[in-house]
């Protein structure tokens, strides 16, 4: 059973409220706890790679480095600590996470206020080195997963691919593991206390456009006809407290579509269940061709057209009827 299937079955109220906004802050706090599976936190602004499958690659993340203010980021930890916040909380957005040198800082607080959860983090692993993977599971970190991104318009060669594994592996594991297919796509170890992932994806083929932002990304451009679930399962926060619909909702200091709040301005849980959220959901909780920065968007979702697609326009009915009572 996929999650939206899950959600509607625990609660239909949920999704109606999510749909609808309007709500008392009991119910939004509730809403939150209960639908959201990840939060995306983006400490950190710069990346230091240029991949060809991001936009990164013409954004001036390439040059600045901005950090999230302490002040907000006590402020985002405080909020949940008041729902007992349990899932998962990734510390990356577009940046690379691990190019902050108070990282562990900033983990520390996160750990500090919200003991139950996951805190695990992106990276490309340029600069991660065992005794920093033992400092940030000191601080508390439980997962990394490290992507081998190869150079701009290159791929690897099986060979190059496994020079590399290795490499990664020498650096960070006190094992020797030379035992992998590469057609796995991913090893993982549990190592200095957290559990580490190497994968290497092919981004060129299993990758979005980013909300519209990479223009010629090498595939057929399809207009998405399936629902989405990243709006209701994900709440993604940018560096400056920005809130975005999901993670592949690309923003830099000059892409700037689709904002929905910032966080120094509002609580998460307004921000959550903010009319402007709602109606985005709206938008894409149902079957039909998509428009704005999901019109070729192919991020995966289970949904089924035959099983779900009455049910989802009567949930959309009856949020409108939410909305006008």
């Amino acid at each position: 059973m996929n999650y939206m299937n899950l959600l509607i079955k625990g609660s239909k109220e949920t999704i109606l409220n999510l749909l609808s906004g309007n709500l008392d802050d009991d119910t939004k706090k509730a809403c939150f706890k209960s639908a959201v599976e990840i939060i995306n936190l983006e400490t950190s602004y710069y990346c230091n790679r240029k991949c060809d499958y991001c936009p990164v690659s013409e954004s001036n993340r390439q040059i600045d480095q901005i950090f999230m203010e302490i002040k907000l980021l006590k402020k985002i930890a405080t909020e949940l600590a008041e729902i007992r916040y349990e899932n998962r909380i990734s510390l990356n957005g577009y940046n690379e996470p691990l190019l902050d040198k108070r990282l562990e800082h900033k983990i520390e607080i996160l750990r500090k206020n919200l003991p139950w959860v996951t805190l695990s983090l992106n990276s490309n692993g340029d600069s991660l080195r065992r005794d920093r993977l033992i400092s940030l599971s000191n601080a508390g970190l439980n997962y990394i997963c490290v992507t081998l991104h190869p150079q701009p318009f290159k791929s690897d060669t099986p060979s190059t691919l496994k020079r590399r594994i290795k490499k990664i592996i020498e650096k960070n594991v006190s094992i020797t593991h030379s035992d992998f297919d590469i057609n796995d796509g991913y090893i993982d170890f549990q190592t200095g206390g957290l559990r580490l992932k190497v994968q290497w994806p092919n981004w060129r083929i299993l990758g979005t456009d980013r909300a519209g932002t990479i223009k010629n990304y090498g595939k057929e451009k399809l207009v998405r006809e399936l629902p989405c679930i990243k709006p209701f399962r994900e709440f993604t926060i940018f560096f400056d407290g920005t809130v975005q619909p999901c993670c592949e909702s690309f923003y830099d200091k000059n892409t700037k579509s689709s904002k929905i709040a910032n966080l120094n301005n509002t609580t998460i849980f307004d921000a959550y269940t903010s009319r402007n959220l709602s109606k985005f959901r709206q938008s894409i909780f149902g079957f039909g061709k998509k428009t704005g920065i999901c019109k070729y968007c192919n991020a995966i979702d289970y949904s089924s057209k035959k099983a779900d697609k009455k049910e989802r326009e009567i949930l959309l009915r009856q949020a409108e009827k939410y909305q006008n009572d």
